[in-house]
């Protein structure tokens, strides 16, 4: 069977895709992956079929226009920016994807089914139905309506279940407002008729399996709410043979291992692919605070060079790590609320500090919160007594104590990763939802085999 995945967006986003890919082909299924140009090479390092799509989303933020957007102060010009940008991408996407799978002289023919994460999910599933092939959707939050956390980002109190129903209703019914007009555009491309609803009530409609690929431990009670039609399988994560072989590995720097290994355990401290105004003075926010509270800090942060800080000798800066390998070496974590290492710093058994830089890194914040295993601010006015304060709440022994027991009962990712392939497998040309095509004036329908 040839499986088509796309994970688009940055390394946390795409890494779930590789290992699934990788453990489909293990089994003989014909692999392609799509993922942005910057992780192409990523993706064939480790044995993988790729085509690049979209836009190179590491050096999306370092264009003449996107500085414009960290720079302003303005709301109405860091919209109109902001959204210039988003326009460029989804076009650029398009027409890769497009060449790919459905152009007049596709690169790709026979696919039996497609699988996508959920950036730019509702173009896959348009491709989906285009080509009459299965379909499924891979989660890396519970971001569709459920009772246990609210659609309001952030939120760590306890509301009622019916509240929180309420509240991903009414964000489902916005979202499809301000982008319906943006997506039924993109359908005329493809020949479809219009959508008729959100993409959500398109999925539960037609019982596409939505796989949640994420910890049930992280939500407690929400495995036993939705059941199959959305399994919670667990973190994803590479096998250790393929990590093993990556540039990023901890060992293959000697400088990084030295510094780890010679001195006590450090605060890794990284924001990602979210973009800083002022590298230079979030850096000195890291160093004072980290010495105030008495730890080292390896810090992963972009516009900073390699190596050891010549001038403060307990403050180490990488590029690019394998967390893998990295993160129990290490005491704790402060990070930005991607999924990929909240998940990381979680299997580690290590408490977490949340700087979450946009709505979705909010809701993670939020859930490190609640369940005592750390605590989470906003990146934006990060400051020197903000970042102590939460350090020596990290640092505390009942946290560390909370992140331990946590991390003894998550899914391991090769089990986790073996759930979600059980699923994406069943998908094959005699079972899962099939998407037909409609006319352009027809409805979206679909049936099981």
């Amino acid at each position: 069977m040839q499986i088509v995945l796309m994970f688009y967006g940055s390394r946390g986003d795409i890494q779930p895709g590789v290992a699934a890919g990788l453990e489909l082909q293990r089994r003989g299924h014909d692999v392609v992956i799509t993922v942005p140009p910057n992780f192409v090479d990523f993706a064939t390092s480790l044995g993988l079929r790729a085509y690049p799509v979209g836009l190179d989303t590491s050096s999306v933020w370092d264009t003449p226009d996107a500085k414009k957007i960290l720079a302003t102060k303005n709301p109405y010009t860091k919209f109109k920016l902001a959204t210039a940008t988003i326009k460029a991408g989804f076009a650029a996407f398009d027409e890769d994807m497009i060449a790919l799978l459905c152009g007049p002289d596709p690169v790709l023919s026979g696919v039996d089914a497609l699988v996508s994460g959920p950036l730019c999910q509702e173009r896959m599933y348009g491709f989906a139905e285009k080509l009459g092939v299965p379909f499924t959707v891979m989660r890396f939050g519970p971001f569709s309506e459920n009772g246990i956390i609210s659609a309001v980002p952030g939120v760590t109190r306890n509301l009622p279940s019916t509240v929180n129903r309420a509240s991903w209703r009414v964000s489902d019914a916005l979202t499809w407002t301000f982008t319906k007009g943006a997506e039924n555009t993109f359908r005329k491309k493809l020949d479809l008729g219009p959508a008729r609803g959100s993409l959500q009530e398109r999925l539960t409609r037609d019982g596409a399996v939505q796989v949640q690929a994420y910890d049930p431990i992280v939500f407690p009670g929400l495995a036993e709410e939705w059941g199959e039609a959305k399994p919670i399988v667990g973190y994803l994560d590479l096998p250790a043979d393929a990590r093993g072989g990556l540039a990023e590995s901890s060992r293959s720097d000697p400088g990084l291992w030295s510094w780890l290994t010679e001195g006590d355990r450090p605060v890794h401290i990284t924001f990602g692919s979210v973009p800083v105004r002022d590298p230079d003075a979030l850096t000195e926010t890291i160093i004072l605070a980290t010495r105030a509270v008495g730890v080292r800090a390896l810090i992963t942060m972009k516009g900073r060079p390699d190596g050891q800080d010549p001038d403060h000798p307990d403050v180490y800066y990488a590029r690019a790590l394998d967390h893998g390998a990295v993160l129990p070496q290490c005491r704790a974590v402060v990070h930005h609320g991607g999924a990929g290492t909240t998940a990381a710093g979680l299997r580690a058994g290590l408490p977490t500090m949340v700087c979450s830089g946009g709505a979705d890194q909010a809701y993670w914040g939020a859930q490190i919160t609640r369940l005592k295993v750390g605590t989470a601010t906003r990146l934006k006015g990060l400051d020197e007594a903000t970042l102590t304060a939460g350090l020596r709440e990290i640092l505390a022994p009942e946290t560390d104590e909370h992140a331990r027991l946590l991390a003894q009962h998550m899914v391991a990712p090769d089990i986790a990763v073996s759930r979600a392939v059980d699923i994406i497998a069943e998908m094959g040309p005699f079972g899962g939802v099939h998407l037909r095509v409609c006319s352009p004036k027809g409805p979206i329908s679909g049936r099981r085999d």
